[in-house]
């Protein structure tokens, strides 16, 4: 048949399935659902189509959606993949059993891979097991959907089931069962993911901790506090004190957040206590400032560093000035240090401030600065100040051969941004080009070139 009359049959034939005659209950008649059939089986991709479109929306019923389901064994890999897709969309149990007879069967691990999709739609708590082990088992496409199934599946006795599950699973399935609750927001099962976080497996542990960052509640930070001190020192624990910050954050009255914070240290071990400063930091807010304040001020020099550490940690530029006042009174050197450092990273905070309030910041941190590696550090976090005026501060360090590099790095960054370097192009150029001809790296030189004629340029991806 030449394509043009194929077409023109193919909308004939829609316009006809879009008035299906039914008989007075409702059933599909029985020519009806053999059309779509024979649409279903036909090769030719529009004729498909139309069908599988009918199998979405039209004759209804349990026994239109077996016929059309027993089709699977008979069509091509292409086919198959087609009508499991309807079939899903279709959303009716009734095609589950053929759908997992073909996962179990087919030579083809895309198609069994759909399949396993689909029982997301059609299957419930019994195809837990089958889901669970081929995401844990298989690979590539198939493990990817078992994991979508299990998130998509329906009703809160999958949850439990999941939580059920995890009592028996390896840590690795039992991680990434955490996850899937995470995602299906299964806030009622809170209580198994308090219980994962002080798991002897860190993969858990994370997973946990993770999971109640997203669904967890404000009561249970207190719960949450021996799940941090669990956590190994670095990553997993910056991981925990993180989810735990977000619950806080989720906690729109300040004071509020502080005042459950320190009602959860009070439950704590008070030899552990210290250990969780830095996770106070995470949270903030002006009614732990002088908390954690007392403490980086004491006579014990080992607390004072956990202190100015915790301070350090803040979300905001709200403790800029202690730190401040912690540096300019260090007689330890390494306080020192740690104090100044942390005054330039919070005070470059892109927080709710403006752009010249932390160029404010920067100037005084520069006056406050009492080396070479202090003064690098300022004009280095310099370029979170989004201003031309900051481009200015900084261009006369150019000339200075040990702080050059760094400040032609810190200009160019902030060229990047349109919205500034536009309006200030004069000037700008004029930046640029000393900054091409000071810089041994060729980056920063590409990077201003492009900026002089107003082109982008973009970030490599980490």
């Amino acid at each position: 048949m030449p394509r043009v009359l194929q077409s023109f049959f193919v909308l004939s034939l829609m316009s006809v399935l879009a008035t299906p005659i039914l008989p007075a209950d409702d059933r599909p008649s029985d020519e009806l659902v053999k059309l779509i059939v024979k649409l279903i089986q036909n090769p030719d991709r529009e004729f498909r189509a139309a069908g599988l479109e009918k199998v979405r929306t039209s004759a209804k019923g349990a026994a239109a959606t077996k016929l059309f389901a027993d089709q699977l064994k008979s069509l091509d890999a292409a086919g198959q993949t087609a009508l499991l897709s309807a079939l899903a969309d279709r959303g009716d149990v009734t095609a589950r059993t053929a759908v997992l007879e073909l996962a179990a069967t087919s030579k083809e691990e895309q198609v069994r891979a759909d399949a396993i999709t689909a029982i997301g739609s059609l299957g419930g708590v019994a195809d837990l097991p089958l889901l669970i082990k081929t995401m844990s088992a298989a690979s590539g496409p198939e493990q990817a959907a078992a994991r979508r199934s299990l998130v998509q599946l329906r009703g809160d006795a999958i949850n439990k089931s999941l939580v059920s599950e995890m009592k028996s699973a390896a840590p690795n399935v039992k991680a990434s069962l955490i996850e899937i609750l995470a995602t299906r927001r299964a806030s009622g099962e809170s209580p198994a993911l308090v219980a994962a976080i002080v798991d002897n497996n860190a993969q858990v542990r994370g997973a946990a901790m993770s999971a109640l960052g997203q669904v967890g509640r404000p009561e249970q930070i207190a719960q949450m506090l021996p799940g941090v001190l669990k956590a190994e020192k670095g990553g997993e624990r910056d991981n925990a004190e993180r989810n735990v910050a977000m619950i806080c954050a989720r906690i729109d009255n300040e004071d509020q957040r502080g005042t459950l914070i320190i009602e959860a240290l009070k439950k704590v071990d008070a030899a552990d206590r210290d250990e969780l400063l830095s996770l106070v930091g995470r949270v903030g807010g002006n009614k732990l400032i002088n908390f954690v304040g007392d403490i980086a001020s004491e006579k014990d020099s080992a607390r004072r560093q956990l202190g100015i550490d915790a301070l350090s940690k803040w979300p905001d530029a709200s403790v800029a000035d202690k730190l401040l006042e912690i540096a300019n009174k260090a007689t330890d050197p390494a306080e020192r240090r740690l104090a100044f450092q942390g005054y330039v990273k919070i005070s470059a905070t892109r927080d709710n401030r403006n752009d010249k309030q932390r160029l404010d910041r920067m100037k005084e941190a520069m006056k406050a600065a009492k080396s070479p590696e202090e003064q690098l550090l300022v004009i280095n976090r310099t370029r979170t100040a989004y201003a031309v005026e900051s481009v200015r501060f900084m261009l006369p360090y150019v000339d200075e051969p040990q702080f050059a590099q760094v400040a032609c790095e810190s200009i160019v960054e902030i060229a990047h941004h349109r919205e500034v370097r536009d309006p200030n192009k004069a000037e700008f150029d004029k930046a640029l080009d000393k900054i091409i001809k000071v810089t041994k790296d060729p980056v920063v030189v590409d990077r201003a070139q492009r900026y002089k004629r107003g082109e982008t340029w973009e970030r490599p991806k980490k």
